[in-house]
């Protein structure tokens, strides 16, 4: 195992400036310190201890390039020589273009500067636009840490108003609760189950005068890489067109990473608006929310506030164009590549498990995948892996690859970055850790 002590020292002077000596609490873990890095190039990270990781976190989804890209250095070095403060200029406009251009629900683009503020924009346009005011989520999905989306519970199926609780059989529901909330900040929240789509049909029967938007993870990746089942997708774009509701792709982790277009052009149903964080810069603090022109009007005859100082920042543009430019150059090639990584991985840890007599499936998509240990052939949604999938032992699985140096943020991110000698590596610890968790059985 890696020796930490400079970095423990790091992490000692951390706490003393830094609240929880971390720069978010997602990154705190019990009883160990959180990894400080000096460099970084391609899929590899160096601390201030000398040790080297190899990274399927990928900074959490957004490293979509790698590290260290030299032609995307040179591209924010020019902008740099140009233009790095926040007034407006071509490139903005020249990033919304291409956007548009991949996007098929890209008819008007808002930059801004996270994943969270892409959400809180696009649900605030979308009540404006509906004139109605209810959001619609899915259990076990995270949009952001703002109160008025982070976790929550409800009481019953028949109950679906989330309220700030914990349910202790719940381990998703712990973890994204928080004090601090405001008392009403879930009030207007109806949580659901993803994939089932009798019990979407059964709450627009009751609420779809109500209902101004759905938010959706096109699959669910912050836990056990739930993908759509054959007709969700579908189902759910009928019922927001019968009833006057803003479907909306949260696409901080499929945007850019399963496709080019999103999941729109991956599974072909167009949703009314999206969000884009993390992979639309390759690995700069930008984000956008995109919709049909009808629903972003509002914001442009300004019965909507959104607003930012750095949205859209000259720095953040140059990023998104030169992200696009190179995973959309020849041909697509860079997706090629990321499929092909993540097929070469899935096997490899399918195999793994295979051999150890490991109860364990992978899901989600091309660029991320997911380990779940489970007996079912697959888990379809949040309250499916609560009664059959083992999260302790997911936790422990992955917390022996961190010990071996493979970084990850619960899902195994994939890029065109990752060279064979790494997913070999990452395949081969793996096969050890399983090993263990085997002997533990």
């Amino acid at each position: 195992m890696y020796s930490h002590t400079v970095n423990d020292a790091i992490f000692e002077r951390a706490c003393e400036c830094i609240a929880g000596g971390v720069l978010s609490n997602f990154k705190k873990e019990k009883h160990s310190a959180p990894i400080y890095f000096k460099s970084a190039d391609g899929c590899k990270l160096r601390d201030y201890d000398g040790n080297t990781y190899y990274d399927f976190s990928l900074s959490a989804g957004p490293a979509i390039l790698g590290h260290s890209n030299e032609a995307y250095r040179e591209v924010l070095k020019r902008q740099m020589d140009g233009l790095y403060t926040n007034w407006d200029s071509i490139i903005q406009i020249e990033a919304a273009e291409k956007i548009k251009e991949v996007i098929p629900a890209a008819e008007l683009v808002r930059f801004c500067v996270s994943g969270v503020d892409a959400v809180a924009g696009a649900v605030r346009t979308a009540r404006a636009s509906t004139g109605k005011n209810v959001y619609v989520k899915f259990k076990g999905q995270y949009n952001g840490g703002m109160d008025f989306v982070l976790g929550g519970m409800t009481e019953s199926v028949t109950e679906p108003f989330a309220k700030n609780a914990v349910d202790p059989d719940d381990y998703y529901s712990e973890m994204c609760y928080t004090e601090g909330r405001a008392s009403h900040a879930l009030d207007d929240c109806v949580l659901i189950e993803w994939n089932d789509l009798d019990e979407m049909r059964r709450l627009f029967e009751e609420h779809g005068d109500e209902i101004a938007c759905v938010v959706m993870e096109p699959v669910t990746l912050n836990m056990n890489g739930c993908v759509a089942e054959p007709g969700y997708l579908e189902g759910v774009r009928d019922l927001c067109t019968q009833h006057h509701v803003v479907m909306i792709y949260d696409e901080t982790l499929t945007g850019f990473r399963v496709a080019l277009g999103g999941a729109a052009e991956y599974y072909g149903v167009v949703p009314d608006m999206c969000t884009f964080a993390k992979a639309i810069g390759g690995g700069f603090p930008v984000a956008a929310f995109v919709g049909k022109k009808e629903i972003m009007d509002v914001i442009t005859d300004t019965r909507v506030l959104a607003v930012g100082t750095y949205n859209g920042h000259p720095l953040a543009a140059a990023a998104v164009l030169e992200t696009i430019r190179q995973l959309e150059a020849n041909n697509g090639e860079a997706f090629v590549k990321i499929r092909r990584n993540t097929d070469t991985l899935k096997e490899g840890l399918l195999e793994a498990a295979h051999r150890h007599g490991v109860s364990m499936i992978v899901q989600g998509m091309p660029g991320a995948l997911f380990p779940v240990f489970t007996e079912k052939k697959k888990i379809i949604n949040h309250r499916d892996a609560l009664a059959h999938a083992d999260f302790k032992k997911h936790v422990r699985f992955m917390g022996m690859l961190k010990e071996r140096g493979i970084l990850h943020n619960s899902r195994l991110c994939l890029s065109p970055a990752h060279t064979e000698e790494e997913i070999m590596y990452c395949i081969a610890q793996a096969d050890e850790a399983l090993g263990i968790l085997a002997g533990e059985l």
